[in-house]
């Protein structure tokens, strides 16, 4: 990257030349927790090669828009009740089935991360009542659009999702500058039941490459989980590590990431994304919106229907 960049930038570069240079070495990396920052108004992270463009927030809401659309009129065919400014919503399906999305683990209130999860408490609560989990056969749980935030608000979903304590994955930081195999401790995080009721039964996890960040780590957290939630749709992002945040001579600020999610066996996810179980290549695709089909919502119906719908 070095060699094929750096004769680009020489004395006389402007910043808007330099700032050009550096969001294309970002977009050849293709990692999506890579990120320059310069003034008020440049921004650029990338996506993995491949991706579906996304050009910053007007570029999501447009596209979640259209998701939200498809959802309501050929899924649950009728509005979801929402909570937390609509980035969460639930509706009850026909057959005793449930189906559960959510758009970010952030942005549902003001007020950080505690006001966050205070938010995400209400929703869950009043979405898994007790009458709600003795019935429910099976839970579709769509993160296929999910730009990520806190990790912590993932675990919180999911400690309303299991009867007994897991280790969700271990995580470590890159502990040398010059050995690329150098790595802190593994940390565990664990997810321990909520208190109150729970859902503990079925799960088709509908997931795509805009699965990105605490949408991934969420869904690496449910693959620990018991019964292991079916897999449907396509790879996530592949990128898990919190961004490290350093500042340029300039001024400018760059992130990197420096740290590994690992499951129980050792396995990073790092790049290449959690696969799918059932892959669905298409899934969130102009074409599949346009025609009003979701391809991988009707396989994780199919799911539920011959996964016994018993909790354990």
């Amino acid at each position: 990257m070095r060699d094929r960049y750096r004769p680009r930038i020489g004395p006389n570069t402007t910043d808007a030349e330099l700032f050009g240079v550096l969001r294309d070495i970002l977009k050849d990396l293709g990692d999506a927790h890579t990120a320059l920052r310069a003034g008020k108004d440049e921004f650029a992270r990338p996506l993995r090669p491949g991706t579906r463009p996304l050009d910053g927030l007007p570029a999501f809401m447009a596209l979640n828009k259209r998701v939200l659309d498809l959802v309501e009129k050929h899924d649950v065919r009728k509005p979801l009740t929402t909570w937390g400014r609509g980035v969460i919503g639930y509706a009850d399906l026909p057959g005793g089935f449930g189906y559960l999305r959510l758009a970010a683990f952030d942005g549902y209130a003001d007020g950080g991360f505690a006001a966050n999860a205070k938010e995400l408490d209400r929703a869950l609560d009043e979405i898994f009542t007790p009458d709600r989990t003795s019935r429910l056969k099976g839970l579709v749980l769509d993160v296929r659009l999910n730009f990520g935030g806190y990790d912590a608000l993932g675990i919180q979903l999911a400690s309303h999702l299991t009867g007994r304590p897991y280790a969700a994955y271990a995580k470590q930081a890159r502990n040398s500058p010059s050995d690329p195999t150098r790595f802190t401790r593994a940390l565990p995080t664990w997810v321990r039941p909520a208190a109150g009721s729970r859902y503990t039964g079925p799960i088709a996890l509908l997931t795509s490459p805009l699965t990105i960040s605490a949408g991934e780590t969420f869904s690496q957290a449910m693959t620990a989980r018991t019964p292991t939630p079916r897999r449907i749709g396509d790879a996530t992002q592949g990128a898990f590590s919190d961004f490290l945040w350093r500042t340029l001579p300039n001024g400018w600020t760059f992130a990197l990431p420096n740290e590994r999610f690992l499951t129980r066996r050792g396995t990073s996810f790092d790049v290449t994304g959690i696969p799918p179980q059932d892959r669905i290549a298409d899934t969130l695709s102009d074409e599949e919106l346009a025609a009003g089909r979701d391809a991988a919502f009707d396989r994780a119906l199919a799911y539920l229907r011959t996964a016994g719908g018993s909790g354990r």
